[in-house]
């Protein structure tokens, strides 16, 4: 039989302050389920798009909107609920079949967002449903981290093998934005490639490490994993620190409007399975530890 008090269990959170222990309890608890209750499962923030989301965690998001979404969300009214007694079924199907419940929205202000109302039926339904708020939980200190597309990242993690084929390393990470945070910084696969650099059946472009450094790149690319599906992807797979954000580097890898200046550059090992995010995102500091 299951254990309600230790199963039956919500926490209401909003992305726009709880990014980080959104991603921790989605990797700490395999069991854990994220509902997505905005009636428009859209954001400015691509990592919290709706086929973001699906392509992080698969199954284990469900987006509940077309029953819990607040059919006032962009009027400003009094917050009304699509089908609550549908949505409210449904959270209560997932608790009984032993799931805890993430109810995911963007908003800050718990008591001014729809996901009170919905917290207060699901109570008002099932009363041993456990509540946990963000702020009841121990206050997770973070890192910052930044996804980067392969080979890229493989690139920056593996300075000696290009230094040995003669090339200087890649110290700078090319971006469109610029940032004040100064200090650690985690480097992150992401789940694309860069598929400017690699043919239709996933074999890496050598011709395009020629180019850029003639037989030195030819021979940087006869040393680095031949195929897309070799690179390590939604993963943590080194550390540096960010020391600086130029405009102007002599680094022959600085092509961008913004550089991130980075030292000390190491490979993270073992690899860290973890879901990435746009720009800088921070991750629990504990999630490193462990």
């Amino acid at each position: 039989m299951m254990n309600q008090s230790n199963q039956m269990k919500i926490y209401p959170c909003g992305y726009s302050s709880d990014a980080a222990l959104i991603m921790h309890l989605m990797q700490s608890h395999p069991r854990m389920l994220l509902i997505d209750t905005r009636h428009t499962p859209f954001s400015r923030i691509t990592a919290w798009n709706e086929p973001t989301l699906r392509a992080t965690y698969g199954e284990r998001y469900r987006w509940a909107g077309k029953f819990l979404g607040n059919q006032n969300h962009t009027t400003g009214g009094p917050i009304s609920l699509v089908d609550a007694d549908t949505g409210i079924r449904g959270l209560v199907r997932y608790l009984q079949e032993g799931h805890p419940l993430i109810l995911l929205c963007g908003c800050r202000e718990y008591g001014m967002c729809h996901r009170s109302a919905i917290v207060a039926l699901l109570q008002k339904t099932l009363p041993m449903v456990q509540v946990i708020m963000p702020d009841a939980l121990p206050q997770l200190e973070c890192v910052q981290c930044i996804s980067i597309r392969q080979p890229w990242a493989w690139i920056l993690t593996h300075p000696e093998v290009v230094q040995a084929c003669g090339i200087p390393p890649k110290e700078v990470e090319n971006r469109e934005w610029f940032t004040r945070y100064r200090g650690p910084l985690y480097l992150h696969a992401g789940s694309q490639v860069d598929d400017s650099l690699f043919d239709t059946a996933g074999q890496l472009d050598h011709w395009y490490w020629q180019r850029c450094f003639g037989a030195r790149g030819g021979q940087l690319a006869r040393q680095m994993p031949q195929t897309s599906a070799e690179y390590s992807r939604k993963a943590i797979v080194g550390k540096a620190e960010l020391v600086n954000v130029v405009k102007a580097h002599n680094s022959p890898w600085f092509v961008g409007r913004y550089g991130l200046a980075l030292e000390q550059i190491q490979p993270f090992g073992p690899v860290l399975n973890y879901p990435g995010a746009q720009k800088l995102f921070a991750i629990p500091k504990m999630v490193i530890e462990q």
